[in-house]
C-alpha cells in the first residue's frame, strides 16, 4: 500500500481564540458558549435585548465560562438599534479584545396568520432576527484585525426554507439571514472569514411544539428521529465551524433537525 503522509488539521481546538456569542433567549447560546470555552476559547457574551431574563442568562453563562478558566465579558445589547450595537461592541473590544468568531443566535419567533400580523409585530420580528444580524455583522467586520482569519456563524431555522402555517413573518426574517450569510461568504471570504448557517428544526425550546411524548404529539411523526433536538445537538457543530479545521467550509447551511427537512 502507498505510504501517505497525512497532516490533519487541528479540529475542535479553539485555543487562543476569542469568540462572541450574541443571543440567549434559547439554550443554544449557553451551550455554544460553554462548548467554545471547553475547546479553549475566551468567550464574550451579549444579550440581544435589555430584557431581564435574557440579560441574566448571559451573565450566568459568563460566570460559568470564567469558572472553566477562560476570560469572559457579559453585555446587554439592543440589536435593533445600530448605534447601540456599535457602541457596545466598541466597549467590548476595549475590555475583551476583538473577537474573531461571531455566533449570532437571536431568536424572536411569532406565530400568527399573515392577515392578523400587525406592522409593529412584523417590524419587531425583522428588527431582532434580520436587522440585528446585519448590524452585528457590519460592526464585527468593520475593524476586523488585519491578517486574522474569522468565522461568522448564524443560528437559523428550517422555517427559512420550508413553509409552515402562521410563520410568515418569522420565515421571512429567517430567509433573510440565509441571504445575508451567503452574501457575506463571498464578500468576506477573500479576507479569510467564512460565513455559515446552522439551521435547526423543532427543538425542545421551539414555540408551540407540544408535549415531548411521542404518542401525544402528532408533530413528532414528521421527525425521523422521533424526538426534539436540544442545545447539545448544536454546540459540537458550532465548535467545528469555528475551528481552523473548517477553513474551507463557507456559504453553507448545515441542518441540525433530525432529518425533518428531508420530509417536509
Amino acid at each position: 500500500m502507498p505510504d501517505f503522509a497525512w497532516d490533519p488539521k487541528p479540529g475542535f481546538d479553539l485555543s487562543g481564540k476569542r469568540a462572541l456569542v450574541v443571543g440567549f433567549t434559547n439554550p443554544a447560546g449557553r451551550a455554544i458558549s460553554l462548548a467554545f470555552a471547553e475547546a479553549g476559547a475566551d468567550v464574550a457574551v451579549a444579550a440581544t435585548s435589555l430584557h431581564g431574563d435574557e440579560v441574566m442568562e448571559a451573565k450566568r453563562t459568563a460566570r460559568e465560562i470564567e469558572k472553566a478558566g477562560r476570560t469572559s465579558v457579559s453585555q446587554a445589547w439592543d440589536v435593533t438599534l445600530p448605534t447601540n450595537v456599535q457602541v457596545s461592541f466598541r466597549q467590548l473590544v476595549k475590555d475583551f479584545g476583538h473577537p474573531t468568531i461571531l455566533v449570532f443566535n437571536a431568536d424572536y419567533p411569532l406565530i400568527a396568520p399573515v392577515e392578523k400580523t400587525t406592522d409593529a409585530q412584523f417590524a419587531r420580528v425583522l428588527g431582532v432576527n434580520l436587522q440585528g444580524a446585519y448590524y452585528t455583522a457590519r460592526t464585527f467586520l468593520r475593524d476586523f484585525p488585519e491578517g486574522e482569519s474569522g468565522r461568522l456563524i448564524w443560528m437559523n431555522g428550517i422555517f427559512a426554507e420550508r413553509g409552515v402555517n402562521h410563520l410568515s413573518a418569522y420565515a421571512a426574517a429567517r430567509a433573510g439571514v440565509i441571504g445575508l450569510s451567503a452574501a457575506l461568504s463571498q464578500e468576506a471570504g477573500g479576507r479569510g472569514i467564512t460565513s455559515n448557517c446552522i439551521s435547526t428544526g423543532w427543538m425542545d425550546w421551539s414555540a408551540g411544539r407540544g408535549p415531548d411524548e411521542i404518542g401525544e404529539n402528532r408533530l413528532m411523526r414528521f421527525i425521523p428521529m422521533r424526538q426534539f433536538g436540544n442545545a447539545d445537538d448544536v454546540a459540537p457543530l458550532a465548535v467545528l465551524l469555528a475551528s481552523d479545521a473548517a477553513g474551507f467550509l463557507n456559504g453553507q447551511v448545515f441542518h441540525v433537525d433530525g432529518g425533518v427537512s428531508q420530509h417536509l
